[in-house]
């Protein structure tokens, strides 16, 4: 497995059910926190997993009679339930998976929830320890590595060598900044770079807030005025205010030399 494409098993975010079509423009409590993995929810899904898709993907769900859900590319790249939400609720009927379109939202989410759970789990299970050999590292060029920070990477058009990346390598072990450059993690992160949306009504009413809830037939934001609202896509405009695409789209395109190299330059700022 490729390093950008295993870092990616880091995305642990769940998606939030919607609301019926009749409660879309009605304001609602808002829904469970998701920042940090849902425990309950974990075990409801492993629960659910194992009655509906046990038989065929293992009760753990690497896979018995079907593929590995693990490591699936649909769960490495899944993003809020975007694409296991679909795939759990419609099936693939050419591939012989059938549809299980009488679970509700929240027990879609909660499977999810479960596999994100093992992704994660698989990740850790082969974990590199904090204090790994800077040396062994360090295999790539620092130059080569500066030219894609400053080119192909466009890395320079949010971040600074000398401003808010100065002193990075003493903030973070090696192993850990390798990490952090591909898929910054933490809470002050998830803070600073949460997705938001503005949805605008068909009466020309903008609603603005964090993103909750967003697959191919519902949108859902918390609203700042601490309300959760949510609505089918074909009633309102939407704009996704993602401050990490950037580093999103670098997922697909990094090389393990770009990684290498990058890790070397930026290993230099301390």
């Amino acid at each position: 497995m490729r390093f950008g494409t295993a870092l990616a098993l880091w995305a642990l975010v769940l998606f939030l059910p919607g609301l019926s079509a009749a409660q879309a423009h009605q304001p609602t409590p808002a829904p469970r926190q998701q920042q940090a993995e849902d425990t309950a929810a974990v075990e409801r899904g492993r629960a659910l997993f194992k009655s509906t898709c046990g038989f065929c993907h293992g009760t753990d769900a690497t896979g018995a009679r079907a593929p590995d859900l693990v490591r699936s590319a649909i769960t490495l790249h899944d993003d809020h339930g975007n694409l296991l939400g679909p795939v759990i609720r419609n099936g693939r009927q050419d591939k012989g998976m059938p549809s299980f379109s009488t679970l509700k939202d929240d027990q879609i989410a909660d499977i999810v929830a479960f596999l994100h759970h093992q992704a994660d789990a698989a990740l850790h299970s082969a974990h590199v320890p904090g204090d790994y050999p800077l040396a062994k590292l360090l295999t790539g060029n620092a130059e080569a590595g500066r030219a894609f920070f400053y080119g192909a990477g466009n890395c320079s058009q949010c971040h600074s060598a000398t401003g808010d990346l100065a002193g990075i390598a003493k903030k973070f072990s090696p192993i850990d900044l390798q990490q952090q450059m591909v898929y910054p993690s933490g809470k002050k992160v998830s803070e600073a770079t949460a997705r938001t949306a503005t949805v605008t009504l068909p009466n020309g009413t903008k609603y603005e807030g964090k993103l909750a809830l967003y697959d191919e037939f519902n949108i859902g934001i918390m609203c700042q005025d601490g309300w959760y609202r949510s609505w089918p896509l074909t009633d309102v405009q939407v704009e996704v205010h993602d401050p990490l695409t950037a580093h999103r789209e670098l997922m697909d395109k990094y090389t393990d030399a770009d990684v290498h190299n990058l890790f070397a330059f930026l290993e230099r700022l301390k």
